[in-house]
This record gives C-alpha cells, structure tokens and sequence, in this order.
C-alpha cells in the first residue's frame, strides 16, 4: 500500500494572501484528517504563532517551525509516541536541526562591530509593527523565536557576502525572506521534510509519497525534493522556477482555493 504525506506552506498557499484565511481548504483538510493523511506544516512561522493557528484549523499533526529549523511532533500522535528518545516541548516531541537562538545570538553581538544589522531581539514589539504591519499580538508571537533569528540589513550588499561567509565558518547561513535576513543553521524546509517522511516511512513500513505544496523562492527546496510539486499561483508575484523538475503543477486558482484543487487531484490520482 502507498501512504500519501503532505507538506505545505502556509502563507499564500494554505492561507490566503490577503487575510491570511484558510476557509476554502478547510474540507479538504478534513477530508486529510479523515483519509489518516498527515498534513504537515512547513513554514517560516514559530512554534508560537503556530499554536493558536493550529487550534483554529483543527490541526493535528506534525509541523515544521523557523524555515526548517525544527519538526514538532504532538506527544500523543502515533508518530509522537514512536519519538520518545526525542525533547519534550510542552505537548510535543521535537527534532531541531541546528543550535538554539542563544548561541546564535552570542555569535551576532561580537559581530556587531563589524556590520550593520538590527536583529529581532534589538527590536521592541511596536518596531516590529512598524517594519511589518502585524498587529501586537501577531508581533509578540513573531518575536518568540527558538532557532533563528532575523535580521533588518542595514550594511551594504558586499558587507552581507562577508556577513554570510564569516558565517559559514561557525556552520550558520543567511536565507533572504521578504523584509528580513535569516540567520539559522544549516538547514532548510526540504531537510526537514525528508526527515519527518522517513519517521512516517518507519512508522508505517509502507511506501511514503510526499506532495509539497508552495508559492515562493524558499519553498523551492522543498519542492524539488518531492514526488509531486505543486506551486501554489500567488496574487503578489509570478510562480517562481523550480530546478530540475519539469513536473511541477502550478494551480489555476491561487491560494487557498489552488491548495484545495491540487490536494483533490492529488487524492483522486492515488486512488485515495
């Protein structure tokens, strides 16, 4: 038997673009939960924003935290207690793929001299609405960051090659997003997918098929390691390219709405 894993993106592909709703996937994650088809998340997103999100989709199973950074298992999903050589978290079982933000921190401040940056954790809470337009709440749950930390840029771009390559030498990296620069460790959404797949390939002892669902440039990873990419058609930019793989759906309808088609067809093509 083929057992079907999905990973997805969350903003601007499970939730929609302008207000962040995931009303129209909603049957379909229900059909997932019903079918015992893991929807796992895989964002940019913290494990605190994550909470209440998860709360008002009535999810249940494992997510992916920080661009990759950590996978989180609930205790008592049959993967959880499978995972108990794992960290606990509250209710979960967790996997982190680099250091904390501690040691990230204490690596930024003796580079400080050197470049210009402000980093989340120079920033109060009402700077943070200012650079984003989150609303307090949303920004006191962004800033409750674990294993990365982003940075407002403010040196130059030959200053940021520097920055990264110095980097490098303590096994830390940059990745670009939107307003900010990540700095993690050595990993990304599509390390963390796999990982989370062969748990659930142990679990099962069956054929694990991993459909990754996105819609922009940090999604690429994971899409190119998945058997069945599907880029999520976005109102802001173009779809972008994946590498490598002359395959990938891209969904006529964008957002949620495209996530809804896709993950159908997806279900419909698997005889599932």
């Amino acid at each position: 038997m083929t057992r079907l894993l999905i990973s997805t993106d969350l903003d601007g592909t499970l939730l929609n673009h302008h207000d962040y709703s995931a009303a129209a996937a909603e049957p379909m994650l229900q059909k997932l939960r019903s079918l015992e088809v893991p929807c796992v998340l895989n964002t940019s997103k913290t494990f605190a924003e994550l909470e209440p999100l998860r709360r008002r989709l009535g999810h249940r199973d494992a997510f992916i935290v920080e661009n990759g950074a950590a996978v989180c298992i609930p205790s008592d999903d049959p993967l959880g207690v499978s995972m108990t050589p794992l960290p606990r978290m509250g209710n979960y079982r967790y996997q982190s793929f680099g250091p904390d933000r501690t040691a990230i921190l204490a690596l930024l401040k003796k580079l400080s001299g050197r470049f210009r940056f402000r980093g989340f954790s120079d920033l109060s809470v009402d700077d943070l609405i200012a650079c984003t337009g989150l609303d307090a709440a949303s920004a006191t749950l962004a800033m409750q960051r674990q294993f990365t930390e982003p940075l407002i840029w403010e040196d130059s771009d030959d200053a940021l090659a520097e920055f990264a390559e110095t980097l490098a030498g303590h096994q830390l990296q940059i990745q670009r997003g939107g307003r900010f620069v990540h700095v993690m460790g050595l990993c990304d959404k599509a390390e963390a997918m796999r990982w989370i797949a062969r748990q659930y390939q142990s679990l099962w002892d069956e054929k694990v098929i991993v459909m990754a669902l996105g819609d922009g440039e940090n999604d690429i990873g994971m899409l190119q390691q998945a058997d069945i990419p599907v880029v999520v058609r976005s109102p802001a930019h173009e779809p972008p390219p994946v590498p490598g793989r002359s395959d990938v759906r891209i969904t006529e309808r964008e957002g949620p709405e495209g996530w809804y088609d896709a993950v159908g067809e997806a279900l419909q093509r698997l005889g599932l």
